[in-house]
């Protein structure tokens, strides 16, 4: 006979606690629209009526976290609100709106639950202190059978049933597995008897698969509304993506979930993948939470931190070719109205004695000089001859120590000797008679001063957080944890993620071959030699550098993905370096737009045009004090006047702000303004209407 007296499962009421508010629309009939791509996260809250609370000495209280995961973008209304969209630089808008409208998937995410006494809990034990006593789902293992037939896999939808104890969970996940097989096949015979035909039918697993369950062979009836009666008290379902699951540190007040992308286990026919699989969609969590019944209600803390893949520019030196205007010199025969020279004997006269004959010597000469300056942003690397003539003449080719002017200097001279006063009715009246010419035309190789030219992209690993916290019915919100902040950026090791040339003809490209600090003089010809040239990022690399490669060649272009195994060993990196990135003492959350990395991929994008190289090639006095201007002309050996904008922005924000006096966000957004980025002067968000979004 059923026991009426325990009531029937029911679907537990859940009321929201907190939620990040950045992600509600307040004016639901604007044009405007909260960002698409950017994580959010809300905490779901219940507590069971005294009749359900069956431990002594604690309080049962379920939690349900649900966290979209998706990938970054930059742009947010903060961002809008700072930059005045009008007073742009023509140069800056194009790379500007690609940088803050750039989406970076997501490869890997961290969501921290934490729960803890409100108020002043300094003197509260960590004995009396709520903690986790189940939470599901717990670990998420990948099952998959690749086939030709391709492969299929359980899906995402697991439903949670809280059990009589009303502390523990139960879980019953739905799953179709194809094992492949299914079709047919048949023969026939022409000219002779006979045929056949045969079938395969599919087969594979489709079904309900319970967690935590026991099998037996025993056969019983049972009244299946009397045994919900007797098992579970409350019931939920959960959201779910298909990705691999960790959990960690049940039974204490911080629960520990991370979740990474499915790896690679069937091979393209190509051989090559395009990356780690993204993570993308909501994530749901049940929790349940045991709290000392004496205390108040308890505060429920959640950051999620999301691991991105992003690319940043390989830069090089860009280098062309300009001929010069061709250098003549032309001297006519001299004659005795001329320059005199020198005086010569020229003949040998006999008439019963012998004596010397002398000339003398008259001469022309004509000279011509071709200036070519380099043009501003480039120097002068070498030179190769286009036409270099010279007949009873000079032609010789002079380059400044510096790079930044060639003079090309021509002469011919012009020559003839009269007889003199002694008589010798044999000799010349003229003799040493010639004119000169000379003409000399070179091609000037010039390379850009600071690398101007994208060669390729190589990836880089940001990781982002943000975070939500509530307290009772009260929401405390913290700026700093609340917003979406970038805590780290590195570089992949080139093992894992090679440099992607641009095009294949971009990766031969070519070498310095001036020699600087060499004193001014005539400079032979130089030939050209290759190399590979490729900035990063501060943050990336600890400072502004190149990687110079020589070659003999053109390096054949890179294949344009990742090979299985590169996929997989890139996934193990984000992993790695997303775990490392919760202890690190030096993590400064910062927006995208504060960051060195962004100042450094704009100048990137600002540079590629000549009106962007004229931006950042303005003396850096327009923009940072006295102080920091003699910084960088000690540092860099030059006079003040001749640091640029183009200085500054190789350093980091933290040194120039140590040598400045400024802070961090002052020589950033000193940065962002000489990079063409204007400001509004009101506080951030206030001011002139924002340009609308794109969303």
């Amino acid at each position: 006979m059923s026991n009426f007296k325990l009531s029937l499962p029911t679907d537990i009421p859940w009321e929201r606690i907190c939620v990040t508010e950045d992600m509600m629309d307040r004016n639901i009939c604007d044009e405007r629209l909260p960002a698409k791509w950017q994580t959010s996260m809300a905490v779901f809250k219940y507590r069971p009526d005294d009749a359900n609370q069956l431990y002594p000495n604690y309080t049962i209280t379920y939690l349900k976290v649900t966290a979209t995961i998706t990938g970054y973008q930059p742009l947010d209304k903060e961002v809008q609100g700072q930059i005045n969209w009008n007073g742009l630089n023509v140069a800056t808008i194009p790379g500007l709106t690609d940088l803050l409208n750039a989406y970076n998937p997501c490869h890997g995410a961290i969501l921290q639950v934490l729960v803890g006494p409100s108020g002043h809990n300094e003197k509260i034990p960590l004995s009396d202190y709520p903690f986790f006593l189940d939470f599901e789902p717990k670990k998420r293992e990948l099952y998959e059978l690749a086939t030709d037939t391709k492969e299929k896999q359980s899906r995402s939808i697991e439903s949670v049933n809280v059990t009589k104890s009303a502390g523990n969970t139960q879980s019953t996940e739905i799953f179709d597995i194809d094992m492949g097989g299914g079709g047919g096949g048949g023969q026939v015979s022409v000219f002779g008897t006979g045929g056949g035909f045969n079938y395969n039918a599919p087969h594979g697993q489709w079904g309900t698969k319970r967690m935590n369950a026991e099998e037996g062979m025993a056969t019983r009836s049972t009244d299946t509304g009397e045994e919900k009666r007797e098992t579970y008290s409350f019931t939920s379902q959960i959201s779910q993506m298909y990705h691999q699951l960790d959990s960690y540190h049940l039974g204490t007040n911080r629960a520990v979930f991370f979740i990474q992308p499915r790896p690679h286990t069937l091979e393209e026919p190509s051989g090559f993948v395009r990356g780690p699989r993204p993570v993308e969609g909501i994530q749901e969590f049940f929790l349940v939470v045991a709290q000392p019944k004496q205390q108040k209600d308890f505060c429920v803390a959640v950051r999620l931190d999301t691991s991105h893949l992003t690319r940043t520019p390989v830069m090089d030196f860009d280098r062309k070719s300009v001929s010069t205007s061709i250098a003549t010199a032309n001297a006519p025969v001299a004659t005795d109205h001329d320059i005199p020279a020198e005086n010569i004997v020229g003949a040998r006269a006999c008439f019963i004695d012998c004596w010397d004959v002398h000339y003398q010597c008259y001469r022309t000469e004509a000279h011509d000089t071709v200036t070519f300056d380099a043009p501003a942003g480039y120097r002068i690397e070498g030179f190769n001859d286009l036409i270099n003539e010279a007949t009873h003449g000079s032609t010789s080719v002079v380059v400044t120590p510096n790079g930044a002017t060639l003079n090309i200097n021509v002469q011919a001279n012009g020559h003839i000797c009269y007889e003199g006063s002694e008589v010798c009715v044999n000799c010349p009246d003229t003799i040493q008679a010639w004119a000169g010419h000379a003409r000399r035309q070179v091609q000037v190789n010039l390379v850009s001063t600071t690398p101007t030219k994208k060669v390729g992209e190589q990836e880089v690993l940001m990781i982002t957080t943000r975070g939500l916290c509530c307290c009772a019915n009260e929401r405390v919100r913290h700026p700093t944890f609340t917003n979406e902040y970038v805590t780290a950026i590195k570089a992949v090791p080139p093992s894992l993620a090679p440099i992607r040339p641009v095009t294949a003809s971009d990766t031969a490209t070519h070498l310095p071959s001036l020699v600087t600090g060499a004193p001014a003089g005539a400079l032979q010809e130089t030939p050209r030699t290759a190399s590979h040239t490729s900035g990063l990022c501060p943050e990336c690399a600890g400072a502004a550098h190149t990687l110079n490669t020589a070659t003999a060649a053109a390096t054949p272009p890179a294949p344009a993905g990742y090979t299985l195994r590169q996929a997989n060993e890139l996934g193990g990196y984000i992993r790695t370096e997303t775990l490392k990135s919760l202890n690190d003492p030096f993590a400064i959350p910062k927006k995208f737009v504060d960051t060195d990395f962004f100042a450094k991929q704009l100048e990137y994008a600002v540079v590629q045009t000549k009106k962007g190289r004229q931006l950042v090639d303005r003396p850096a006095s327009e923009q940072l004090p006295k102080r920091a201007v003699d910084y960088l002309a000690k540092r860099l050996r030059k006079p003040p006047k001749e640091v640029t904008l183009s200085d500054a922005l190789a350093l980091q924000g933290r040194e120039l702000a140590e040598v400045s006096g400024l802070s961090e966000a002052a020589i950033q957004r000193l940065k962002l303004t000489a990079l063409g980025v204007a400001f509004h002067e009101d506080k951030p968000g206030k001011g002139a209407k924002p340009k609308p979004s794109a969303y």
